[in-house]
């Protein structure tokens, strides 16, 4: 019988990045924080990947509140963390030289405002920001640079409702490790090694430890 301490429930709720597309090990960085919490802080906490494939904002604005609601009990504390944007960013119409966003900055900004902003007021809410793409050829690169756009936009929403948001998009455009998992992925999805990279990094995130008091 394990003598570790029962702890938060966690709703890891996203798009692929969350859901761990490509993760030989599977489960993504939700499973890897969920494993970190029992063997180092001796807590057994419950880890919900939540991820989608491909879900923008849109989809997961219809959803979220739904399903986190499933899944926190009065018992036990709850934490609402999200990751999106990549899939916002994304290219959803070609027109010769020209693309179209699947979710329009505008609209990812309001739809992100509403998710933070109700979420903010059911439970401890961590936002997770968008990792960048392959730092690679043209189509890339405009999605990277959406991704720079959308990245302030929502870095100020966080700070407008006090929410924690882990700034990753300059670490992983610049990060040799990420942009290697990214090329033994698919260009937007790493392998394991780069989802024990995103693990480490919110691990190591003080905004991780007080919502999981592991630290005050």
């Amino acid at each position: 019988m394990s003598d570790a301490k029962i702890g938060h429930r966690i709703c890891c709720f996203g798009d692929s990045l969350v859901n761990g597309v490509r993760d030989g090990e599977k489960g993504g960085w939700p499973m890897r924080l969920g494993r970190r919490m029992l063997a180092e802080a001796k807590r057994d906490v419950t880890v919900y990947n939540l991820g989608i494939r491909a879900e923008t904002t849109e989809g997961l604005k219809a959803r979220w509140k739904f399903e986190a609601g499933l899944r926190m009990v009065p018992e036990f504390p709850s934490v609402l963390m999200f990751g999106f944007g990549v899939h916002d960013a994304n290219h959803a119409e070609e027109r010769g030289e020209e693309t179209s966003m699947r979710v329009s900055p505008a609209s990812s900004a309001a739809n992100a405002a509403e998710i933070i902003g109700e979420a903010s007021k059911l439970a401890t809410t961590l936002w997770i920001g968008p990792q960048a793409v392959i730092d690679g050829g043209k189509s890339s690169r405009e999605i990277n640079e959406r991704l720079e756009g959308l990245n302030q936009i929502y870095l100020e929403t966080a700070r407008g409702f006090d929410v924690p948001y882990l700034d990753l998009l300059d670490t992983t455009l610049g990060d040799d490790t990420w942009q290697r998992a990214l090329r033994r992925g698919d260009g937007y999805h790493p392998d394991k090694v780069g989802y024990d990279l995103l693990a480490d990094l919110i691990w190591d995130w003080d905004g991780w430890k007080r919502a999981v008091d592991l630290i005050d």
